[in-house]
């Protein structure tokens, strides 16, 4: 009953990895040279990858992309490495047209209509989102298959109290969504591109990274310490988290 145990220091992969970066920079080049990838695959956006991968056929519906994950944990033939979501703001996007086709079209801004007022219709939003990471979770605990979500960044202005207003990049998805995905995440990775300006002025040639700890420029970080810059790399990723 009173079980004492030893935990730290893993060498591990995570189980729940998210990436977000700018646009076109890679991200789901990226996360196709995970371990046995498995695409969700609602933006659409695989072809031009330089590998095959396994993926879905385009996901235009929110019930689409539940009806997959419940096939994957439901059907012991299933195996996969690791599930990769792309992407998170689209899937947020699908969470929106079914609460708004299920109030007839409604908008999910239209305060004027009760049920979605004071921001009652973004909560069934994100309410649905996260419905996804449930099961996401699930998967993993019963088949040991980790997940990948792909989003895209936005500029945010964020705004503390005893600082001056400054600006960061964040996920592209609503705050009450953004919260929870960070929450869950054991590892948060920002995609940009790096490079450095001379005293004379001459800009190096821009080279795409990964930024794995935290920033007021950025929302970063995880359960481990990384170096704060990696080269967008997959391999890079896993040596210096497994070293």
């Amino acid at each position: 009953m009173f079980e004492e145990v030893k935990v730290g220091k893993s060498k591990e992969m995570p189980s729940k990895i998210v990436l977000y970066g700018v646009p076109k920079i890679g991200k789901s080049r990226f996360a196709a040279n995970f371990p046995d990838v498995f695409f969700l695959n609602i933006e659409d956006g695989l072809a031009y990858l330089d590998k095959e991968v396994r993926a879905t056929s385009k996901l235009d519906t929110y019930d689409d992309v539940v009806a997959w994950l419940k096939h994957i944990y439901e059907d012991e033939k299933f195996t996969a490495g690791t599930i990769a979501l792309d992407s998170l703001d689209w899937l947020e996007s699908l969470a929106r047209t079914k609460i708004e086709k299920a109030h007839d079209g409604k908008s999910i801004n239209d305060q004027a209509y009760k049920p979605f007022s004071y921001g009652a219709g973004m909560a069934m939003v994100a309410d649905q989102t996260i419905t996804v990471l449930k099961w996401l979770d699930a998967i993993y605990k019963k088949k040991g298959i980790g997940a990948v979500l792909i989003a895209h960044s936005q500029v945010r202005n964020v705004d503390l109290p005893n600082q001056d207003p400054y600006s960061r990049h964040e996920l592209k998805v609503s705050k009450a969504v953004g919260a929870k995905v960070n929450e869950w995440a054991d590892l948060i990775l920002f995609a940009d591109y790096s490079f450095h300006v001379s005293k004379e002025g001459v800009t190096s040639e821009p080279k795409p990274v990964l930024y794995a700890g935290g920033s007021a420029a950025f929302v970063g970080g995880g359960r481990m310490r990384l170096n704060k810059e990696i080269p967008l790399n997959y391999d890079e990723l896993k040596k210096e988290i497994t070293k």
